[in-house]
C-alpha cells in the first residue's frame, strides 16, 4: 500500500468509518462533530453537529442510508445519510459510549458502554430492545459477527464475553416491565429514610434497607390481616346463627391455609405469616404498614400477648408500631380499649419473662460455683489434647 492523498482537519481525529457501498466516508473529530466526505474525492459532503462531547465511536448501517455515533455526552444519535437530519438522540447509557455497530442488513444495533452494559436498539423505532449485563468493569470494545447471531465484548475487567442469539421470543413490554421493576427497587434502596414523629436524625441508626422483599412481606401481613378479619367474622356470624337457632349447626369450612398451617386460628395465622418475615426486614415491613391493618395488628398482637404466643417477637412489632403511629393511636378513640388490655397483658407478660431470666442466672451461676468447687474446667485448652492425638496417631519412621 502506497500513501496517495493527506486532508487536514480541524482538530483531532477520533475515529473513522466507510460506508458500505464505499461512497461515504465519515470522520469523528475532537470538536464534537462529525464530517461526512465523499471517498472518491474527499470533497466535503456534510457536518453533523449536536454531541455536547466528542463522538467515540460511530457506524453505518449496511444499506448506507444510517450513521449512528456514540459520545462522551452518554448519548446515541441517528443520522440520514441523505441530507445530514438527525432522526434520534437517546440517552443511552450513564457513562462513556465506546463502541457501537449494526446488525449487518438490519437497522438493529449495539451499544457498549463504560457504565458495564451492551444494549440493542431498534433503529427504526428508535427504541431500546435489550440490556446485558455480565461485566464488571467498563466495555472498551465490541464486535458483531456477520449473522448477527453472535455479539463479542471486550472490557477492563480482563475478560472477553460472547452474546449468543437464542430462539426464545422476546417481548420488549416484558423486557421495560423488568427494568422499571428494578429501578423502583433501585430507588426504594437509595430513597430517603422515613421522618419518624418526635426522633431526629443521627449518626448510629438501625441497620434497614427498604427493598422489593420488604414490600412483599408487607403484603403478605396484609393478607394475613385480611383473611383473619374475614375467619373471624365467618366464625362470629356461626355462633350467632347457632345462638338464635338454638342448635348446633356445622361448622363453616376453614380457609386453606389455615389448614394447610396445621389448622391454626386465624389469629395464630398471622403470628406465623409475621415470624418468616427475616428480622432485618420486619421494621421497614411494618413501617409501610397503613394504618387500618395497625389497628387490626394491635388488636391481634393483645391476642397473642395474652396468649403467651412469641412474646419477644410481638413486643418487638407492639414497641415499634408504637413509636411510628404514636399520635395517631392516641387520637383514636377505638383502640382505648385494645391499648388498656395490651397495658396490662405486656406488663404481666414481661414481669414473667424477666423473673423466669433471672431464675436461669441464678440457677447458672450456682452451677457455675459448684463445678469451680470440684476443678472443673467449662473451656479448656484443647492443643495439648490435640498434639497427644496427633503423636499417636502418627506413623513410625521405619
Amino acid at each position: 500500500m502506497a500513501h496517495i492523498k493527506t486532508l487536514e482537519m480541524t482538530d483531532d481525529v477520533l475515529c473513522v468509518k466507510y460506508s458500505p457501498d464505499n461512497r461515504l466516508l465519515a470522520v469523528a473529530l475532537l470538536d464534537n462533530t462529525v464530517k461526512v466526505f465523499f471517498t472518491d474525492t474527499l470533497k466535503y459532503f456534510l457536518s453533523l453537529y449536536g454531541h455536547k462531547l466528542p463522538v467515540l465511536t460511530m457506524d453505518i448501517s449496511s444499506d448506507s442510508t444510517l450513521l449512528v455515533t456514540g459520545s462522551s455526552d452518554k448519548n446515541i444519535k441517528l443520522w440520514g445519510l441523505e441530507f445530514g437530519d438527525c432522526h434520534k438522540s437517546l440517552f443511552a447509557h450513564n457513562d462513556s459510549i465506546m463502541a457501537v455497530q449494526f446488525v449487518p442488513k438490519t437497522h438493529l444495533f449495539f451499544s457498549a458502554s463504560k457504565d458495564h452494559t451492551v444494549k440493542c436498539w431498534d433503529g427504526d423505532k428508535f427504541e431500546l430492545v435489550q440490556t446485558f449485563e455480565g461485566h464488571h468493569a467498563e466495555i472498551w470494545c465490541m464486535a458483531v459477527s456477520h449473522d448477527g447471531n453472535t455479539v463479542v465484548t471486550g472490557s477492563h475487567d480482563r475478560s472477553m464475553r460472547l452474546w449468543e442469539r437464542t430462539q426464545e421470543p422476546l417481548f420488549v413490554e416484558e423486557e421495560r416491565e423488568m427494568e422499571r421493576e428494578l429501578e423502583y427497587e433501585h430507588s426504594l434502596a437509595q430513597g430517603p429514610e422515613p421522618v419518624i414523629p418526635g426522633e431526629v436524625e443521627s449518626e448510629v441508626a438501625m441497620a434497614g434497607k427498604k427493598s422489593m422483599e420488604t414490600m412483599k412481606a408487607t403484603e403478605r401481613i396484609m393478607e394475613a390481616i385480611e383473611l383473619a378479619k374475614q375467619e373471624t367474622f365467618k366464625q362470629k356470624e356461626h355462633e350467632d346463627l347457632c345462638q338464635a337457632t338454638g342448635r348446633q349447626i356445622p361448622s363453616p369450612v376453614k380457609h386453606p391455609l389455615l389448614l394447610a398451617t396445621g389448622n391454626v386460628t386465624p389469629s395464630r395465622y398471622v403470628l406465623e405469616v409475621v415470624k418468616k418475615v427475616k428480622s432485618s426486614e420486619l421494621d421497614e415491613a411494618l413501617l409501610v404498614l397503613p394504618f387500618s391493618f395497625v389497628m387490626d395488628l394491635l388488636r391481634l398482637l393483645n391476642e397473642w400477648i395474652m396468649g403467651g404466643w412469641e412474646i419477644e417477637l410481638s413486643c418487638r412489632c407492639l414497641f415499634f408500631l408504637l413509636r411510628i403511629h404514636h399520635n395517631q393511636i392516641v387520637s383514636s378513640r377505638n383502640l382505648l380499649s385494645v391499648m388498656d388490655s395490651l397495658r396490662q397483658n405486656t406488663r404481666k407478660r414481661v414481669k414473667d419473662i424477666r423473673d423466669m431470666t433471672g431464675f436461669n442466672m441464678a440457677g447458672l451461676r450456682f452451677l457455675q460455683r459448684k463445678m469451680a468447687e470440684k476443678n472443673i474446667k467449662i473451656f479448656e485448652d484443647a492443643t495439648d489434647i490435640l498434639e497427644q492425638i496427633r503423636k499417636k496417631h502418627k506413623p513410625r519412621n521405619r
